[in-house]
């Protein structure tokens, strides 16, 4: 009997992105820092050095065009609600007790 080999294939659709400018790198960052994970949090989940995570950080205030941290998660929670609305309701899925 003769083994066939099943193939399965993934096709990505073109998914939420904030700008086309933004790396996926700096799309993650943003999207934990608007659903209010602090700046640590991130660096630890993503185990990032702090130094990279505060160029990666200015490197996307440059490229938005905001002018400190605060202006750039807002930019990012404003982009976001048009696209993913999972960001503000954490509470909308409860958890088994």
């Amino acid at each position: 009997m003769k083994n066939e080999h099943n193939v399965i294939s993934i096709s990505r659709s073109s998914g939420f992105q904030m700008d086309p400018n933004l790396t996926s790198e700096e799309s993650i960052i943003l999207r934990a820092l608007a659903g209010g994970r602090t700046d640590r949090q991130v660096c630890n989940d993503l185990r990032m050095a702090p130094t990279i995570f505060l160029r990666l950080m200015h490197g996307m205030r440059q490229k938005i065009g905001a002018a400190d941290n605060v202006t750039l998660i807002e930019w990012a929670k404003r982009q976001i609600k048009g696209g993913d609305q999972r960001v503000d309701k954490p509470e909308r899925y409860g958890r088994l007790a």
